[in-house]
């Protein structure tokens, strides 16, 4: 399509006319992937995974090795 001005001159290289024909590289193809998204329910999704982890009971045997060094 194009800006046409003039004699049917086309305007090239400019972000008007990619916009319009719809070469912006900001607007490519390639699909988006889940957590490009839903990044918050990702991040809530992640969270809650790391908390069930830390209520595991083998953390207090860390943690007092951990207390041993210092």
């Amino acid at each position: 399509m194009g800006i046409k001005i003039g004699n049917n001159n086309t305007i090239k290289n400019s972000n008007i006319a990619e916009t319009i024909n719809n070469n912006s590289p900001q607007k490519s193809n390639s699909k988006k992937t889940l957590y490009e998204k839903h990044p918050v329910i990702c991040s809530f999704l992640i969270s809650l995974g790391a908390g069930i982890v830390l209520l595991f009971h083998f953390w207090d045997n860390i943690i007092s090795w951990i207390e041993g060094w210092f």
